[in-house]
């Protein structure tokens, strides 16, 4: 004990404190020194692209980025000047390459993702969420994205259609009842968000929520979580995890992620108890109940006989949830909109998918009617191009690359689901509900442009809103005609 009150003594006295605070000053100047001598080493090297003006050399273009409809006229601008490529810097912190020009993009997506790694700076926010299937890398992505590859297999998605017809019934059901009220301008994204979550938890989990007429923990969940990784990418303080976890944020982030993962964890535990029990009491029997994406991977196995973890599973399952339902609910939404602008081909899809169906006893859209859609689909994807439900995607190169640019119409002039090895392994997921969900809807409702009651005036037009994925500030306001008899609303076909 004497020992110890003289090394107190000692640290706390005058001298003592003096020390510490001079190797606290000499550290601060040291990380200092190194993150300006970083970033001129990195202005250096990213001095043969064209730069725009910037507010200062240390600032950069700190600031200039913008989650608002200004922000993406910003961008429009930025590809307008200097049409392939510039260099961009967010202080000294951050520094980065934008590119414009599909054949600048293509070399850096279909580089091998051994070269072309997912950024920490974007990315990582969601690692606590989804763990680290996003930012993995190497032989262990590659061999956790050769045993997903199964659960996106045409066969299993034609499971999935009877869902998609289901859940889309749901939302139908609950505009008609908003038109018989007298309520014809609805707010899209909030229901078609629910009614996408909705098709995805029975899609991934074989669970129904009823989340469309009724609230869910899990579901408001996944909301807020979306709500505050965008939240904390603005917060230049909350970039530092430390700080971030002991803020307000930080604490609602935790609260709500608890809750995923342990709806997660619950399910894949059971599911796997579950199957054991199966293989132990009948191995050659097939279960009656129709896989679901917890099913396929808890079954899949590499080539060595191993399959993933339980941590693996719920990396993946919620990985599924989040890249699945708001990019989803995002293009439906747009494209409903788009339509609703476009009366003439609004039309044209809805007598495409009338003809399809003629003579049928019931609305809905069957797997091989999806291919059958040519002019619907076109317009899906040309709403893709116009209103492209993520608008970036990000990767940290650790190679160099050389790229020349053609003249002749590029691949990757459209890529809506990015491309190459990385590329959305739910794209046909994703796909097929779109085509459910607009065939269905245009079959029911003509669509016009609504306005957005918080409004004073509708001479502004819909502002789009940039997020996790692209909104519009105030929501996305359409005006809905029932048309046809309200026949979907007998008992619907379902899988589950």
């Amino acid at each position: 004990m004497p020992l110890l009150h003289s090394v107190l003594a000692q640290v706390f006295s005058w001298s003592g404190i003096c020390l510490i605070l001079q190797g606290l000053v000499a550290l601060v100047v040291l990380w200092t020194v190194r993150l300006l001598a970083r970033h001129a080493w990195y202005t250096h090297k990213l001095s043969c692209f064209n730069k725009p003006q910037t507010h200062s050399w240390l600032l950069g273009h700190l600031g200039q980025m913008q989650s608002t409809e200004e922000g993406l006229q910003l961008v429009d601008d930025l590809v307008q000047t200097f049409k392939h490529s510039c260099c961009w810097f967010l202080g000294p912190f951050y520094h980065l390459v934008r590119t414009f020009h599909p054949e600048y993009v293509k070399p850096l997506l279909m580089a091998s993702a051994n070269i072309t790694v997912k950024d920490e700076l974007i990315y990582g926010p969601l690692r606590p969420w989804l763990g680290d299937l996003l930012l993995s890398n190497g032989e262990a992505w590659s061999r956790r994205r050769r045993l997903l590859t199964p659960a996106f297999h045409f066969d299993v998605l034609k499971n999935y259609v009877l869902t998609f017809n289901s859940s889309t019934n749901t939302m139908h059901s609950k505009w008609r009842r908003l038109l018989s009220e007298g309520t014809t301008n609805i707010e899209m994204f909030n229901h078609v968000t629910l009614m996408t979550l909705d098709s995805l938890l029975k899609c991934a989990f074989s669970y129904r929520s009823n989340c469309q007429e009724s609230s869910s923990e899990y579901v408001s969940a996944i909301v807020e979580l979306g709500d505050l990784v965008m939240d904390r990418r603005f917060r230049i303080l909350h970039q530092w995890d430390w700080i971030y976890w002991k803020s307000q944020q930080g604490q609602r982030f935790k609260q709500a992620l608890s809750v995923v993962h342990r709806f997660t964890r619950e399910v894949v535990q059971k599911r796997r108890a579950l199957i054991d029990q199966q293989r132990a009491t009948n191995p050659t029997k097939t279960p009656q109940r129709k896989k679901d994406f917890v099913d396929i991977i808890l079954l899949s196995q590499d080539e060595d006989g191993k399959g993933l973890t339980d941590e693996e599973i719920m990396a993946e399952a919620n990985t599924f949830m989040f890249a699945g339902h708001d990019t989803t609910a995002s293009a439906i939404c747009w494209t409903l909109y788009n339509l609703a602008c476009h009366a003439r081909y609004q039309d044209k899809c809805r007598q495409e998918v009338m003809d399809l169906i003629q003579g049928r006893d019931g609305h809905e859209m069957e797997w091989e009617d999806l291919s059958n859609l040519p002019f619907t689909t076109m317009c899906i994807r040309e709403s893709l191009r116009l209103h492209s439900p993520v608008q970036a995607v990000t990767r940290s190169l650790d190679k160099p690359t050389r790229k020349s640019i053609k003249n002749n119409h590029s691949s990757h002039a459209f890529i809506p689901f990015s491309s190459g090895p990385r590329n959305c392994i739910g794209q046909k997921f994703a796909m097929a509900e779109l085509r459910v969900v607009v065939a269905l809807t245009l079959l029911r409702f003509r669509l016009t442009p609504g306005v957005d009651p918080g409004l004073t005036s509708s001479s502004g037009g819909v502002r789009r809103l940039p997020q996790l994925v692209l909104r519009a500030e105030g929501g996305l306001w359409l005006q809905l005609e029932p048309l046809n008899p309200p026949s979907f609303q007998g008992t619907p076909r379902t899988s589950f």
